[in-house]
């Protein structure tokens, strides 16, 4: 589920600025706290499977900022978040970046997923009657499954047990692109968005690293898997 850029959110708080020059804000933890839950609410409306919420906050101490129109900046370790251990606060006045805050958190992720009803062997089809779901908090998971129709009938790479859940490189699916596939290749950085023509030149799964061929260059790149088609790229 989750992009390969950090994801941004920026909270314009207009704030009257006090007559004479040194004029100074103090930024609380609660004003931290709010500004963090009211992006965490946000990213929780992107991915309506999963409901998201701070298990823990390690907040800084007050600080002050010059008065101006103040911009909250908040950038995940993790793109998407799920999986974070530390979230950046930056904080610019009249865009000036007057802060940068390291913050420590413990995210919780919860979500309904599929896992074995049954100790399940290596080989075995999956059916309904062998996966059931169960709400879990999917933050240290990879590629979890939420749904049955898109694994039934598939089979299982590796045996699992009773209530451990399924994830989508434990099942045998279809490469979503295949070797000699011509692809679009999407580079993505700061808001700007490159496409180039390329070839794959091994089998994909959704999310996996391959390498592709950039059509106009003739240079091998590795990159990632992301839909029917279309592969991304850091640069």
């Amino acid at each position: 589920m989750m992009l390969i850029i950090s994801l941004l959110l920026l909270l314009p708080v207009p704030v009257r600025a006090k007559s004479g020059s040194g004029a100074e804000r103090l930024i609380s933890q609660q004003e931290v706290a709010q500004v963090l839950n009211d992006y965490l609410a946000a990213k929780s409306q992107q991915l309506p499977r999963v409901e998201l919420r701070f298990a823990s906050l390690s907040l800084p101490k007050p600080f002050k900022v010059p008065q101006g129109r103040i911009e909250y900046q908040i950038i995940p370790a993790k793109p998407g978040i799920i999986g974070s251990r530390r979230v950046t606060l930056l904080i610019r006045v009249d865009g000036r970046l007057v802060s940068n805050q390291s913050i420590r958190i413990e995210l919780e992720a919860l979500a309904e997923i599929l896992v074995a009803a049954d100790n399940l062997r290596r080989g075995e089809v999956l059916s309904p009657e062998n996966v059931s779901p169960e709400q879990r908090d999917i933050s240290r998971l990879k590629q979890p499954l939420f749904a049955g129709d898109e694994i039934y009938g598939k089979r299982l790479k590796r045996s699992l047990r009773l209530g451990q859940p399924l994830s989508r490189n434990q099942v045998e699916f279809p490469p979503m692109i295949k070797r000699g596939e011509r692809v679009v290749i999407q580079a993505q950085r700061a808001g700007l968005v490159l496409s180039a023509a390329g070839e794959a030149k091994e089998n994909g799964l959704l999310d996996e690293t391959i390498r592709v061929m950039n059509i106009g260059s003739h240079k091998e790149v590795l990159c990632r898997v992301v839909a029917p088609g279309r592969v991304t790229v850091e640069f």
